[in-house]
């Protein structure tokens, strides 16, 4: 298996012997790097930049725009645009004079644009007549009617008798209101609420642990499993929340990952010992046969955990039947993190070690292998592809193997 340190030490062959620099104070380091497709450019983002730098990606030398300690903007050449290279990731090389080079990886072509929206589809026939709703209540009954006039007099009695009763009178006008009564006793008072109120303070700061400026540090409502929640600054949140489903969320990335399950057993490229795609023991292929993602990292692994379907980079699409089986978690949209997200979970300072026994994981992550972990980010050397990126959780390193070979997978989702 070839090594990313092999390639590492070729370069610095080719510069005369120096020895590799590590990583200290006044040394070049390159942090992230950013393609610009519109414009065409190349943004390096680090710090202890020099002046006049030369970059170059692979062997293709880029002109720089501008340039800082902690920012060059180069342009790719007139003739060789971006879109005009083959999905994959590349090698930067940036250096000054009288400074040791830095070197990091650039993904092209990882993701297209999103493709306009289609045309409305034609409207549906319209449905049939529904049937008689039962008859509405009856109305409230109407005003009495106006009373009649007084009729006529009776006719005088005979022999002594006295005449017939007149009509009624008219009824008499309603009296006045009378005076509002005395006000009633005071309520009980109601039952105390629940929550508080938002916590202050929260703003600009730095995570605890990580060192990134959070620019807004909203206050989030927050329930440790088995307690009652609070309102609290999310930068006072852990950095890695089990969410008690089998996954674990990161609130510093805000990716989700898959948590495996089982007891781990140090043996290196081992076929799935069973259909359980959980098993932190089982190992995959990236390719059946070297020419694309079609191994059973993505036919069983990732199609294991989304129901029945996988993305497939090679495709460039989704393959296989939607519904064949429950997606992990709920969530149907798994997948093989790139170099950049795994490279976000690799601690070498871990306190449960970071050895060839221990892995290089924050312990909450659960059983993990210290061992090769596949990512989605393929190797494009000679201008063909025909390998993929991994990490080797055992002491950190990074580096890459050909398709048809076997290392394990977790899996990832993004939440925002």
């Amino acid at each position: 298996m070839n090594r990313f340190l092999g390639i590492l030490l070729g370069l610095i062959a080719s510069l005369g012997g120096v020895p590799a620099p590590v990583l200290a104070a006044g040394l070049p380091l390159v942090i992230s790097t950013t393609v610009n497709y519109t414009n065409n450019t190349l943004t390096i983002s680090g710090q202890n930049f020099g002046s006049s730098p030369t970059v170059t990606l692979d062997s293709m030398s880029f002109p720089t725009q501008s340039v800082s300690s902690g920012q060059i903007v180069a342009d790719f050449p007139a003739d060789s645009p971006p879109s005009s290279f083959r999905p994959g990731t590349y090698f930067l090389t940036m250096q000054s004079p009288h400074q040791f080079p830095a070197i990091f990886t650039v993904d092209i072509g990882a993701n297209g644009p999103q493709g306009p929206a289609g045309v409305q589809g034609l409207a549906g026939a319209q449905g049939a007549t529904g049937a008689t709703g039962p008859a509405g209540p009856v109305g409230p009954a109407g005003a009495n009617g106006a009373v009649g006039p007084p009729g006529a007099p009776g006719q005088p009695g005979t022999n002594g008798m006295n005449g017939t009763n007149g009509a009624q009178g008219l009824q008499g006008a309603q009296g006045p209101q009378g005076p509002q009564g005395l006000q009633g006793p005071a309520g009980a008072p109601g039952a105390s609420g629940s929550g508080g109120g938002l916590p202050t303070g929260c703003g600009t700061t730095n995570w605890s642990g990580a060192s990134v400026n959070v620019a807004v540090d909203p206050a989030v409502f927050y329930t440790p499993s088995g307690q009652t929640g609070a309102w609290t600054c999310k930068s006072q949140l852990p950095r890695y929340v089990a969410n008690g489903d089998g996954t674990l969320t990161d609130n510093l990335s805000g990716l989700m990952w898959e948590m495996a399950t089982g007891v781990v057993v140090p043996l290196p490229n081992v076929p799935p010992p069973s259909s359980d795609v959980k098993d932190v023991n089982a190992s995959y292929s990236w390719s059946s046969a070297g020419s694309g993602a079609d191994g059973t990292l993505f036919t069983i692994f990732i199609a294991g955990l989304n129901g029945g379907v996988y993305y497939s980079p090679s495709f460039g699409g989704t393959v296989g039947l939607a519904g064949t089986g429950p997606c992990f978690a709920n969530h149907c949209d798994w997948r093989i993190p790139s170099l950049a997200e795994l490279q976000t979970i690799l601690d070498i300072t871990a306190p449960a070690g970071c050895s060839f026994v221990a892995a290089c994981i924050d312990p909450a992550f659960g059983p993990t292998q210290a061992n090769y972990y596949w990512s989605s980010s393929s190797l494009v050397l000679n201008g063909k592809p025909y390998s993929a990126w991994n990490i080797f959780f055992g002491n950190g390193d990074i580096s890459y193997q050909q398709w048809t070979g076997y290392g394990y997978a977790r899996a990832v989702r993004s939440v925002r």
